[in-house]
């Protein structure tokens, strides 16, 4: 696992051009100490309240020049608690570049490794983000949540590479094209470790200065390693729309299918065909912004095989006064394993829904004091329902260039 980490951030690292890293660059570190009080903070069936006192590290390296930016980024999240759930160290690190080739053309690249020991919660309340891409993308992505792998007792790592080319055939059309790999590791056996490789290709055409519609294939492949029961290859092609309703509100939706071929350690593969498509939209005005968003694709899962993941998400942020901020945050996913041919007699349903809010006061010009309050709860058709609800206080500091 170590090794195809260090690989796909090598790999990455190599694309990016030297003349990303000749001007002198721009550093800051967020540092965060605080404590928190929660009901079952890694949703184990045997749940306990604990306490935790935490402390959080967030660096970032930019280099920008007339061409791009690039960046390094990372987290490490220590939390101390009072009782037997002991220590949690987990953190992630994250490279990042996008250049402009020339007028028509850019090339994105980015590679991460993260290590976690409550991978749900993390990803739920906490997905990596890229520095680079801009605050105002119309629609953000929702990545995936694995539901299957709430509440295990065991550590999961992920290392994740991509690089993307977009081209811009004349003042209403343009091309992308992209690929990346990424692959997902669990300790203790408690789930089946796989690699996920894939391809897209898109076309976009402006039909006026409001509205765009979009056609992309993507192509994949999911290998368990050490196994080949679950191994897939995945098709699905998709239409979208994307339409500026007003001067603050976006609208995207696309709608296509997922063909999923799956080695079932017979003679023959299975087949399924199932809807695929995402929508989503956001209004975005001084002071406020409200996205909502919602996505159904096929997804490797930990217990091996490809499922059919929905995810829904919600987030406000709204600034009160010129010191004060405050935002919610809302989301949903479920795994689906009645879609899954490996698994047809396991789980059928896996769902989980949590809830947050986040209230902040800058201090200082460095300084911001920061309070929150959240709720998770899994549930499914054949496991016990477990919640966690949690409140978390602390002050950040910001050392480096301020913005």
């Amino acid at each position: 696992m170590r090794k195809f980490a260090s690989s796909t951030l090598l790999l990455a690292a190599s694309g990016f051009p030297a003349a990303a890293f000749a001007q002198a660059p721009q550093v800051t570190v967020d540092v965060s100490v605080g404590g928190s009080v929660s009901t079952n903070p890694f949703l184990y069936v045997d749940k306990e309240t604990a306490g935790a006192a935490n402390l959080n590290v967030r660096p970032l390296i930019l280099w920008q020049d007339e061409v791009g930016q690039t960046a390094i980024d990372g987290e490490i999240r220590v939390a101390q608690y009072t009782n037997r759930y002991g220590n949690d160290l987990s953190g992630r690190i994250g490279v990042s570049s996008n250049r402009q080739l020339d007028e028509k053309t850019t090339l994105s690249l980015s590679s991460s490794f993260q290590s976690l020991r409550s991978a749900l919660q993390d990803n739920f309340f906490l997905p990596s983000e890229n520095p680079l891409t801009p605050p105002d993308d119309p629609i953000p992505v929702i990545p995936p949540v694995d539901t299957t792998i709430a509440g295990i007792r065991s550590r999961t790592q992920s290392a994740s590479g991509s690089v993307d080319v977009s081209h811009a055939i004349d003042e209403v059309s343009s091309v992308n094209a992209g690929a990346s790999i990424t692959g997902s590791f669990f300790d203790n056996g408690v789930g089946f470790d796989y690699r996920n490789l894939s391809a897209q290709v898109g076309y976009e055409r402006k039909l006026n200065e409001r509205m765009s519609l979009t056609a992309a294939v993507q192509a994949g492949t999911v290998n368990y390693l050490g196994r080949n029961t679950g191994d897939s290859r995945i098709i699905s092609p998709q239409l979208g729309l994307r339409q500026q309703l007003t001067s603050r509100l976006t609208f995207v939706a696309s709608a296509g299918i997922s063909y999923v071929i799956t080695d079932i350690g017979t003679a023959s593969d299975a087949k399924r065909t199932s809807f695929s498509g995402s929508v989503g939209l956001c209004n975005r005005g001084p002071g406020q912004n409200l996205c909502i968003s919602a996505s159904r694709s096929s997804q490797p899962t930990a217990l091996g095989g490809v499922s059919s993941v929905t995810a829904v998400a919600a987030n406000y942020d709204l600034v009160l006064t010129e010191k004060d901020r405050i935002s919610f945050a809302g989301r949903y996913g479920k795994t689906n394993q009645g879609t899954n041919v490996v698994l047809p007699l396991q789980t059928v349903i896996s769902e989980v829904v949590g809830v947050s809010a986040t209230y902040s006061r800058k201090l200082n010009d460095r300084m911001t004091f920061t309070v929150s309050p959240s709720y998770t709860r899994i549930f499914g058709d054949t496991q016990r329902s477990r919640s966690n609800a949690s409140i978390m206080a602390g002050v950040t500091v910001r050392f480096g260039k301020l913005g």
